[in-house]
C-alpha cells in the first residue's frame, strides 16, 4: 500500500475513535439525568397526592422513571435509596387500589391515607434536590447545547 492509503486508514481509524468516545456516555455522567427522572416522579407524585380526594378520577402515581431506574440507583446514600423504595412501594400499592376500584367503579380508594406517603415524597424531594445542588450546582439539569461532534455525528 501507499502513503496516501495509509493516510486514508489512519483518518478512518481516528474518526471511528472520536465517534465512539462521544457516543459512550454513560456511569457517572448518567447519575444526574437519573435523579432528574426520579425527581420528575416525586414532583408529580406530590401534586397528585395534594389533590388526591379532589380528583373526579383518580389517577395512577407515576413511577415509569423509578421503574427505570432502581437498579442504577446504588451511587445515592443507603438512607435515600430505602426512602425511595419505600415511597414508589406504597405508589405501587395504591396503584393497586386505585386500579381494582376503577374496575369495580367504586369510591372505594378515596379512604386510602396519604399521610405517610406524602411525608415521604417530601423527604425523597428534599434529598433528591440536595444531591442535585451538591454534584451540579442545580436543582435542575442545565440545558444541553449541542456540540460540534453532536451536530456532525448526532448525539444520542
Amino acid at each position: 500500500m501507499n502513503t496516501v492509503s495509509w493516510v486514508f486508514v489512519i483518518i478512518i481509524i481516528i474518526i471511528l475513535i472520536l465517534i465512539s468516545l462521544t457516543r459512550r456516555r454513560g456511569g457517572a455522567a448518567k447519575y444526574p439525568e437519573i435523579v432528574q427522572g426520579l425527581l420528575f416522579d416525586v414532583r408529580i407524585n406530590q401534586g397528585l397526592a395534594k389533590y388526591f380526594l379532589e380528583l373526579k378520577k383518580p389517577r395512577r402515581f407515576e413511577n415509569s422513571n423509578w421503574l427505570m431506574n432502581k437498579d442504577k440507583i446504588g451511587f445515592l446514600g443507603e438512607s435515600l435509596k430505602l426512602m425511595l423504595k419505600e415511597t414508589f412501594s406504597l405508589a405501587e400499592e395504591y396503584n393497586k387500589q386505585i386500579k381494582e376500584a376503577k374496575k369495580t367503579r367504586s369510591d372505594s380508594y378515596k379512604t386510602i391515607d396519604l399521610t405517610r406517603f406524602k411525608e415521604l415524597l417530601d423527604k425523597c424531594r428534599q434529598e433528591l434536590e440536595d444531591w442535585m445542588i451538591q454534584k451540579t450546582g442545580s436543582k435542575d439539569l442545565p440545558p444541553k447545547y449541542p456540540t460540534l461532534m453532536g451536530t456532525l455525528f448526532g448525539e444520542r
